[in-house]
């Protein structure tokens, strides 16, 4: 909270905080156990902040592959992202079940299951519609740099500015 509060007063409109790398799951199941443990509780301490969060105008977004995460703590965190999500003087990303090579193959992945459902669309109704050419479905159907980009995890933020970018010392 101090450190929403410190974002809020220097008018930085983006932070992310990494709290749990997908690498953590290879821990003892009790190590685990404990992290999510501590992180629903974590999460939990921000809903009852959620007047003062609220007020800051932070939205908060948890960013990474949540369907990893235990029940517990993926409700709770959909439940702060719901409450937040009205908040757009900043944001706060915290990265969960997250590694980048992850975010990378999720947005391929999402990104050609994308294009194969326009596809099968268009081949539906080809039979209706004889001007679609081979070349133009063709030129429609590749997957570019920004369909990627809109299915980052990250996407939400722009890429960090390190040139004006703060950096703080947290001891």
């Amino acid at each position: 909270m101090c450190m929403l509060k410190y974002c809020y007063e220097l008018a930085v409109k983006y932070m992310t905080i990494y709290a749990f790398n997908i690498d953590n799951f290879r821990r003892s199941p009790e190590e685990v156990q404990y992290l999510m443990d501590l992180m629903l509780e974590k999460i939990e301490g921000l809903l009852k902040q959620e007047t003062v969060i609220n007020e800051y105008g932070v939205g908060i977004h948890f960013v990474g592959n949540l369907k990893l995460l235990d029940e517990p703590v993926r409700v709770a965190a959909e439940k702060v992202m719901q409450v937040t999500a009205k908040n757009t003087k900043s944001s706060l990303l915290i990265c969960v079940a997250y590694t980048s090579t992850d975010e990378i193959v999720h947005a391929v992945q999402a990104s050609c299951q994308e294009k194969w459902n326009e596809i099968q669309e268009v081949n539906a109704n080809q039979s209706q519609n004889a001007e679609i050419t081979e070349e133009k479905m063709q030129l429609d159907h590749v997957i570019k740099l920004v369909d990627i980009e809109r299915h980052k995890y990250m996407g939400l933020a722009p890429d960090p500015d390190f040139r004006s970018e703060l950096h703080v010392r947290l001891t």
